[in-house]
């Protein structure tokens, strides 16, 4: 059945107020400024695509930039965002993660704002940092700029653009178990009117886990040109292969029969090394930047992602016996998935004049079509072993993989999402501004799940309210509301589609400017109800099915980022959290209530060319409950992170990295009823040439 859009009201009347604006065309490319600072760029569009600063932004927004990541060699996504305020990286595998904020998955990942929502969060492989120059975090549901508004968080990375002047980098690093890294960026001028940049980057080497070995090999082009004084043109192409043995599938037991927890080596894994996990990701892109007069640009973008996979693995499962550690199971199999997105965004920004007053508005369509495919291999015969004591030495042989020739066991997923978006900022007085917005949605989803059928249908109209009220000189108030709204494709045991999730979200606070302008403080208080939130409880006749739970968040957050003086860069924050059920108890326990997490830079004033720095990484204690009468508990914890780095001369850098520096020893996560042991004290060093 074809569901007409509908356009909502409030953008026709917002239409109704613009004045024609008549100058001189001229181009205004949206180039990312290079800051050398933590924290934000000028202009963020991350959270309503009106170029808000963060300062002006009615929500917390955290931002990793290139400073941060290149000081603390954040080579891979999961390392960047566990350092980002408020985020938690549950690494349930070697090889697949999720992310959580204010309680919750999630769900919403963009590219230079633009991305595919995704209702299960979870994360495959390792995505290289190499090609970004900055990350952005929403904290809260961003309803105007996702298809689906989610109270955790909504991540955008922010790539690489050209730049006019020629410039460019080569880094060599040494790292742990005979790990080395290199990468290379170069940009600048082909012609007068185009620019390229080029980024490789080659990241090889073993883990500290047991038979664990990691290749990755990332590139990244992109062109842009001035089609016309007026017109901008960009095309971009990007690869990231990830080749990985020794992979996890599950991990180590938490617990043993006699209820006692388990206590391993760190490096322990229950992977062989024929267990391997392939991932590439591509992404190809073009955008078009035209200049409609002085105040309106008009903006689009195709891009079209590919993510191919292909793995063989060994899950082992079960409660070993203290004693003798036997009690473990496992089986074999494969997994092969081909997903394909295909999303347009097309919308048009700038400023019009109502009652004497300039203020800000932009319209938007966004369609995009995701087609995955995915097949489950399993060996029956001999697939299903009894493993021995030596269970942690690896050494079951890999059986051969039965092959099908239906997808019976596996899953096909077709998704249509579109949608129309409008949001405008009134600005009312000098000192107080009014956004308002609003995102129509249809979501249309066939295929199957297993053997499952896994048809829905989702429509909806997702408001946004806010405002920001700047009553001192460089500290403001403000306030945020935006409804919940995120369609899912779990079942219930009954086979049963489970349908949407929906609630409401709501944000307030103050934000302050330091240092004129180059450090932002925030402090907000945030609120969140959910219900018909699809929650795991089983495998019925080999399908994982959910039912719908009611939860309710609330909490705090305090940040600071940015160059507090000449010599030093901070980011600090704090957040608490509280999740419970309509009865009141307390869950998703896995989740720290409470995070701290500081990063700091300083310039040493008698040593100008060198820069020292650190890191702390704090939560409270989490916990799980496998099953009655077991629960496992890891008890709070911190991991101290430092740097130093030395330039040479004016274009060589030496930098040491040392992680973990007091060994900790820590659960990854609690998010599944298994886990395996974060990284040892590491440490890695870096030569890099700037030109």
């Amino acid at each position: 059945m074809n569901h007409p859009m509908r356009l909502p009201l409030a953008t026709l009347i917002a239409m109704s107020a613009i004045q024609p604006a008549i100058a001189q065309p001229t181009i205004a490319p949206p180039q990312i400024e290079v800051v050398n600072v933590y924290g934000e760029p000028e202009k963020s569009s991350s959270a309503t695509k009106l170029d808000l600063s963060v300062y002006e932004t009615p929500q917390t927004v955290s931002v990793i930039s290139r400073t941060q990541i290149d000081d603390f060699a954040l080579d891979d996504i999961n390392d960047l965002l566990r350092y980002t305020p408020g985020v938690t990286v549950e690494s349930v595998e070697t090889d697949r993660t999720y992310f959580t904020a204010r309680g919750f998955d999630i769900v919403n990942f963009q590219y230079d704002g633009v991305g595919v929502p995704f209702s299960a969060g979870l994360s495959q492989g390792h995505q290289d940092t190499a090609i970004f120059e900055q990350v952005e975090i929403v904290k809260g549901a961003a309803g105007l700029i996702t298809g689906l508004a989610n109270p955790s968080a909504t991540i955008n990375y922010i790539r690489k653009r050209p730049t006019a002047e020629l410039s460019g980098s080569i880094a060599v690093q040494a790292g742990p178990e005979s790990s080395y890294r290199l990468d290379g960026d170069i940009s600048g001028s082909v012609t007068e009117r185009v620019r390229a940049r080029l980024v490789v980057a080659k990241d090889d080497g073993e883990s500290y886990l047991d038979r664990n070995e990691n290749d990755n090999t990332v590139f990244y082009g992109i062109v842009e040109g001035d089609v016309t004084d007026s017109t901008l043109l960009t095309v971009g192409y990007s690869q990231n292969q990830n080749d990985i043995t020794g992979s996890l599938s599950g991990a180590l037991p938490l617990y043993y029969t006699d209820g006692s927890d388990t206590d391993y080596n760190v490096g322990t894994s229950t992977a062989p090394d024929w267990a391997y996990r392939d991932i590439e990701r591509t992404q190809a892109f073009v955008e078009l930047h035209q200049t409609l007069g002085a105040n309106w640009t008009l903006n689009a973008q195709y891009t079209q992602n590919d993510i191919e996979q292909d793995s063989e693995l060994f899950y082992v499962y079960g409660t070993p016996d203290r004693e003798t550690e036997i009690g473990l199971l496992g089986y074999a199999s494969g997994y092969r998935a081909d997903e394909q997105q295909k999303v347009l965004d097309v919308f048009v920004n700038g400023t019009f004049a109502l009652l004497g007053r300039d203020h800000d508005l932009v319209i938007g369509y966004n369609k995009a079509d995701i087609d995955l495919v995915g097949q489950s291999l399993y060996d029956y015969v001999n697939g299903y072993p009894v493993l021995g004591s030596d269970w942690a030495e690896g050494n079951t042989p890999r059986p051969e993989l039965q092959v099908y020739d239906t997808f019976t066991d596996g899953h096909v997923d077709n998704q249509e999402h579109e949608s129309l978006y409008f949001a405008t900022r009134l600005n009312l007085l000098d000192s107080l501004s009014v956004l308002l917005g609003a995102r129509q949605m249809e979501v249309t989803q066939s295929g199957y799940s297993y053997g499952v059928e896994a048809d829905t249908y989702a429509d909806e109209t997702v408001p946004y309210y806010g405002f920001t009220w700047s009553f001192l000189d460089n500290v403001s108030l403000y306030a945020s509301y935006s409804e919940v709204f995120t369609p899912q494709s779990f079942v219930t045991p009954e086979f049963r589609p489970l349908g949407v999730a929906q609630g409401d979200n709501s944000e307030v606070g103050f934000k302050m400017q330091l240092n004129d302008g180059q450090a932002t403080g925030t402090l907000a208080f945030f609120q969140s109800e959910q219900t018909n939130l699809g929650e795991y409880i089983g495998r019925v006749e080999g399908v994982n099915t959910y039912l719908g739970k009611a939860y309710e968040s609330e909490g705090a957050e305090l940040e600071l980022s940015g160059a507090v003086s000449d010599n030093l860069n901070l980011s600090i924050g704090y957040t608490w959290v509280d999740i419970t059920d309509n009865s009141g108890a307390e869950v998703r326990t896995y989740v720290p209530r409470n995070l701290v997490k500081l990063a700091a830079a300083y310039q040493v004033p008698m040593q100008p060319k060198l820069v020292v720095g650190a890191s702390v990484n704090w939560q409270d204690a989490v916990s799980t409950s496998p099953e009655a009468g077991v629960e496992i508990t890891q008890s709070s914890y911190a991991l101290l992170d430092v740097f130093a780095r030395y330039k040479l001369t004016d274009d060589v850098t030496v930098a040491l990295n040392v992680s973990n520096v007091t060994d900790e020893k820590y659960w990854n996560s609690l998010y599944w009823t298994q886990a395996y042991y974060g990284a040892p004290l590491q440490a890695s060093a870096t030569v890099s040439w700037r030109f």
